[in-house]
């Protein structure tokens, strides 16, 4: 078995997303490599504690978009990449027709890694935040002076702000249906997520999961692990899909392990999950 699996910011030694993306790969690079061997791609600044570990080929791109596009041979790909600029999709896009995908389709990025199609696909079905068509908008003091205001483009949404408590769920997607995997307390301030309290409990969990999964059914394609970010107050409020791993994973401990459990799900086998545990973490605190 081999199975090509990269993470974008270990590719590209993208600053920006390098310590989420490091405890994301390094979880699932060991659990792969139990599996079978593994094609990589790695930064060459980043690259040299992996090159001697066992049933590994590393390879260093120049060009993350055009390596792939030379890469063949393998039996299945996994791609861990962010959503904004239409990354994950395209990477998606290039590797859909060479192996069996363990991640979401192309199909299913482009409507969760957009905000604002997330929003009217889910808007009828579960509640949601209410969200503006994206076109160009000023944003302005109510009681400014000196014409002062910011400009933001239709690269941005504007969006009800919703009080409450921010979670996440884990979930695995595929042809046998919806698994359950966690619920998790995400650890968050103004400049984004910090970390999560992995696998609690909840008084409301049924229902939480219930809300996430009709959420799920909703979005085409999906596959393999999804996250789904949640607000809770009285209410549930679904916020975002992410149609790829999160770094939740990395306090998340399965039996039999994430990797298996992905490929057993893209073969079209029953998910048996004997055990889940989970951890709080902090971004920062590995590597």
């Amino acid at each position: 078995m081999k199975i090509l699996f990269f993470e974008y910011a270990m590719a590209t030694n993208c600053r920006e997303f390098l310590a989420e993306g490091k405890m994301m790969f390094d979880k699932l690079l060991y659990e792969f490599l139990s599996l079978g061997s593994v094609v990589t791609l790695i930064n060459k600044e980043l690259s040299r504690p992996y090159k001697n570990i066992k049933n590994l080929k590393v390879v260093e791109p120049t060009n993350l978009f055009e390596t792939l596009r030379k890469i063949n041979n393998f039996d299945y790909f996994l791609v861990i990449a962010p959503e904004e600029d239409n990354i994950l999709y395209e990477l998606t896009k290039i590797l859909e027709p060479k192996g069996v995908n363990l991640g979401s389709s192309s199909k299913a990025i482009k409507v969760a890694g957009d905000k604002y199609l997330t929003y009217e696909a889910l808007k009828d079905i579960v509640k949601v935040p209410k969200t503006f068509q994206p076109r160009k908008y000023i944003v302005k003091r109510r009681d400014g002076c000196g014409s002062q205001f910011r400009v933001y483009d239709e690269k941005y949404i504007i969006q009800e702000f919703v009080e409450g408590s921010p979670y996440s769920a884990s979930f695995i997607v595929g042809k046998r249906g919806i698994k359950f995997l966690s619920l998790n307390k995400q650890i968050v301030d103004e400049s984004g997520f910090k970390g999560a309290e992995v696998n609690i409990d909840h008084e409301r969990k049924e229902e939480i999961i219930d809300e996430c999964e009709k959420a799920l059914k909703r979005i085409d394609g999906l596959n393999g692990y999804v996250g789904v970010d949640l607000v809770i107050d009285d209410n549930i409020y679904i916020i975002e899909i992410n149609p790829r791993i999160t770094t939740t994973v990395w306090g998340l401990m399965t039996e039999p392990p994430l990797a298996k459990l992905l490929i057993d799900n893209a073969e079209g086998k029953e998910i048996k999950i004997e055990k889940v545990v989970g951890k709080k973490f902090k971004v920062g605190e590995y590597g």
